[in-house]
């Protein structure tokens, strides 16, 4: 298999991206502390521009993805259509969360209400979002790692490395903190980096 110079940059600035835009979410250590939420939302820009760079990293993420099965057609394997689907609405949902927290509480900011008012009334849906989002992007990242795998594209300690990163990134929702982005950023290098790597030196 013959890669395209373009695919391991393409593969590396997935995670580079979401990392960017969650290094510049204000942390909100605590969901359930609103009163937090509504401090980190007074760092108007930051949190927009965070939002806003992390969602459109998920939308990128598709492309990259897309790319990548291509390559591996040249193997004799593809990745299951169930893989590229959950990977698809995953990163939508996943998107439609991410813009209704970044803009709906810096709108009310905006016209001089409290943002308090956001999160008191949107929390199940916002959340349900992210988990829903979360829990299918996750299961595409498993399904494509252990395809990567059984065509012997992974190996050694990379196909390790690349299948927790899977793993914690499905398992995110599980921690309700704004720590857990940190997780799901640290996850997409894991998953992302190995493959690659092993791309980059197919050229």
């Amino acid at each position: 298999m013959r890669a395209d110079r373009s695919v391991p940059f393409m593969l590396v600035a997935f995670p580079v991206l979401l990392a960017l835009g969650i290094l510049l979410i204000p942390v909100v250590a605590d969901y359930s502390d609103h009163s937090l939420a509504v401090r980190a939302v007074g760092q108007t820009w930051r949190w927009f521009l965070g939002h806003i760079l992390a969602a459109l990293a998920f939308g990128y993420s598709v492309w990259v993805i897309a790319t990548l099965d291509e390559h591996i057609r040249s193997t004799g394997h593809r990745l299951h259509p169930l893989t590229l689907a959950s990977v698809v609405f995953g990163a939508s949902l996943y998107a439609a969360g991410l813009g209704a927290d970044g803009v709906g509480p810096v709108a009310l900011l905006t016209a001089g209400q409290d943002p308090s008012g956001f999160f008191d009334g949107s929390g199940l849906w916002v959340t349900s979002l992210f988990v829903a989002g979360t829990v299918l992007y996750g299961l595409g990242l498993i399904s494509m790692v252990v395809t990567l795998n059984n065509a012997g594209a992974l190996l050694g300690a990379a196909r390790w490395i690349a299948f927790l990163g899977a793993l914690l990134f499905a398992c995110a929702p599980a921690i309700l903190s704004g720590w857990a982005l940190y997780g799901v950023a640290a996850a997409a290098f894991m998953v992302f980096i190995p493959i690659a790597r092993v791309v980059a030196r197919q050229e």
